[in-house]
């Protein structure tokens, strides 16, 4: 499958700010906007990643070009990086969320799939979904083999505060996205829904609303197919439109504009 330059996408989660992009970022940005990525979310997990996505974003701002995506920051702790959640790194994060072009706390969420302690990771969520509450701005949430906790911290925040958000690289089960998208939430698939093993997520998919999906890559992982293997980069999120077009039998175009127009209103996004 080609790469549509016609399409209009938003890759609502791209970790741009990794060192496997600091050779050619240039030139991802540039293959970004040929296949048709407007904006793009540049996604921090820790303190340090954070400020590189932040920096980056604000430096686009600075130098427009017209062959470049929009690029936004998010900035927070994930769970794999829970032990580095000190009241330092807090505050360096929440700091971090008042610089221009940073628009979300994430990415942030529980991963019970790995030995990390869960009860910590509740905690540093709980935290950082009631900073995000405070602030009145969105969640990007990660979540895995986690689904009860994940709903349960976010339904709090939801009907206590109105937080609003996304569960990003969704694989967890079709009653979750249900369960969030009653909260309001909104669902986002990555390349892994075009994988040849991906058929339960693609009934789940076909169970989202278009109304309450985004898309993404999570570059530089999870490359779709044609491209698995290869490191993942913004321009293939035209994939994944071409893959939730399928499901639901839309046009690639319809599923871009839909999609894009659903993180523009989440986040905010101004170009």
């Amino acid at each position: 499958m080609s790469l549509v330059s016609n399409l209009a996408l938003v890759d609502s989660h791209a970790h741009l700010a990794e060192d496997r992009f600091d050779d050619d970022r240039e030139e991802v940005l540039r293959r970004a906007r040929e296949a048709g990525v407007e904006a793009l979310l540049i996604i921090g997990y820790n303190v340090d990643s954070s400020a590189r996505a932040a920096a980056i974003a604000q430096q686009s701002a600075v130098s427009v070009r017209s062959d470049s995506p929009v690029l936004y920051a998010t900035a927070g702790f994930a769970p794999h990086n829970v032990n580095e959640a000190d009241e330092d790194g807090l505050a360096a994060v929440a700091a971090l969320l008042d610089e221009p072009r940073v628009v979300a706390v994430g990415e942030i969420g529980l991963d019970y799939h790995y030995d990390m302690p869960r009860a910590q990771q509740r905690t540093l969520f709980d935290r950082q979904a009631g900073l995000a509450s405070a602030r009145g701005m969105p969640v990007v949430v990660h979540s895995r083999e986690a689904e009860d906790d994940v709903v349960a911290i976010l339904q709090k925040h939801v009907e206590g505060d109105g937080l609003a958000g996304v569960i990003h690289c969704f694989t967890e089960s079709s009653r979750m996205a249900e369960r969030v998208v009653e909260l309001g939430f909104y669902v986002s698939f990555a390349g892994i829904l075009t994988f040849r093993s991906a058929g339960d997520l693609r009934e789940t998919a076909a169970r989202v609303p278009l109304e309450r999906t985004l898309i993404e890559t999570d570059s530089p992982y999870l490359a779709p197919v044609p491209n698995r293997g290869k490191r993942n980069e913004p321009a293939f999120v035209a994939e994944v439109a071409h893959a939730l077009a399928e499901i639901h039998g839309r046009s690639p175009e319809d599923v871009a504009a839909i999609t894009a127009s659903n993180a523009r209103e989440l986040f905010s996004l101004r170009g």
